[in-house]
């Protein structure tokens, strides 16, 4: 509930939002992205010293305290007076939404369940994946009936629910978590894998570099899907094409808990990152609008459902849940740093140029992305600390 919330309210409703308060305000929507993008940069700075917080002092108090300065943020935003003061709240939203969103709930779930964490990762993205489905629409309907700055006081309210979740999970004990019908060989943070301080070094900037330039493609073209699908010219489907999005990331997230779930995590990165490169490949090809338009937002939602659980489920599998709040806070600092001009460097290309050159764009940055993550596998599977690419699931109770 949380998770839905967060994204649903900090990154899907923005662009839902931007058109009133830009209309409002008197500026270009591509301000308000740049905007937007400056709050994700001072992020990906501030990722690290959260990260290093999560493993010093709990995920869960960390995240309470951030689903309150949440609520407290989008309070004062609905009351803003001007650009100005928008747009500072705004970019201290981004800047603090690493404490609230999922690096910081793969923490948690890593420290209650430190035996089971990609399972449990697997089950949170599963549920949380509607948050798109549920938050466009619902975004466009409360602007309708009462106002983007009442739709920012309601999202506050939320986040103060938020705060009241997060505080009952400090809580929960920690627990092995049931193992019965799941290879864990690839999930203990007892057991990763062997790897020289150079290797792991070299490990670790390859998944960086593949998760962050992954991460890019997705942020420019998620946050601006809706004005994507309607340069298709198919109407109001374009609406209806978006929705689609989210069902199709908890169907893919099924898949990956049941047909790949003795896969290693690296496997279904590469997946993830194949995906989102076919599905940015469709806008580009000739054929009927409606059904490129309604594959792509599938295959979207597919790769990105994807790339949430390995986000987390990847630096467990290769480096351990020791540290993982670090980790995945300096893996966010890269991935934010790198991505953090996608949203509005698409808006300037599609409104300098065309819509075509923006996704062309976004396709030679998710071909990049994908040449990292398929090098690092390369790299760790002569190491023999990965299976290869081919090779059969394996069995329960086998090791990687």
């Amino acid at each position: 509930m949380t998770q839905i919330i967060g994204y649903g309210s900090i990154y899907y409703a923005f662009p839902i939002l931007a058109p009133a308060v830009a209309q409002e305000f008197g500026v270009a929507e591509p301000f308000l992205f740049g905007l937007f993008s400056v709050g994700l940069l001072l992020g990906g700075f501030a990722a690290p010293a959260l990260g290093g917080l999560l493993d010093r002092v709990g995920a869960a108090r960390v995240m309470t305290a951030g689903s309150l300065s949440m609520a407290l943020l989008l309070t004062l935003l609905a009351f803003a007076p001007g650009i100005w003061t928008f747009g500072a709240l705004t970019i201290l939203v981004e800047l603090l939404s690493f404490a609230v969103l999922y690096d910081a709930a793969f923490a948690m779930l890593a420290q209650k369940h430190p035996a089971d964490t990609r399972k449990s990762i697997t089950r949170l993205t599963l549920i949380a994946g509607f948050a798109s489905t549920i938050f466009w629409p619902l975004s466009g309907f409360l602007i309708e009936a009462v106002g983007w700055r009442g739709t920012q006081l309601i999202f506050a309210a939320s986040h103060c629910l938020c705060a009241g979740l997060h505080y009952w999970t400090m809580a929960v004990p920690v627990s092995g978590g049931s193992t019965s019908s799941v290879d864990t060989s690839l999930q203990k943070p007892s057991s990763p894998p062997v790897m020289s301080p150079t290797v792991a070094r070299r490990a670790f900037q390859l998944l960086a570099v593949g998760f962050a330039l992954t991460g890019m493609a997705v942020s420019a073209v998620t946050v601006h899907l809706v004005e994507i699908l309607r340069s298709l010219d198919i109407g109001e489907a374009a609406y209806i094409a978006a929705m689609v999005m989210g069902p199709a990331q908890v169907v893919v997230r099924v898949m990956d808990a049941t047909v790949w779930r003795n896969r290693h995590p690296l496997f279904v990165a590469i997946l993830s990152a194949a995906a989102i490169l076919a599905a940015i490949l469709l806008l580009l090809l000739p054929g009927p609008a409606s059904l490129l338009a309604f594959a792509f937002a599938a295959i979207l939602g597919a790769g990105a459902g994807l790339s949430s659980i390995v986000r987390g489920a990847v630096p467990v599998a290769l480096f351990g849940a020791s540290g993982l709040g670090l980790r995945l806070g300096r893996l966010a600092a890269i991935r934010n740093v790198l991505g953090a001009s996608a949203p509005f460097l698409f808006a300037w290309v599609a409104a300098a140029y065309s819509m075509t050159w923006a996704v062309g764009a976004a396709l030679v940055v998710s071909v990049t992305g994908l040449g990292a993550l398929l090098l690092l596998h390369s790299h760790l599977e002569r190491l023999g600390i990965v299976p290869p690419l081919r090779s059969k699931p394996v069995r329960h109770g086998m090791s990687a």
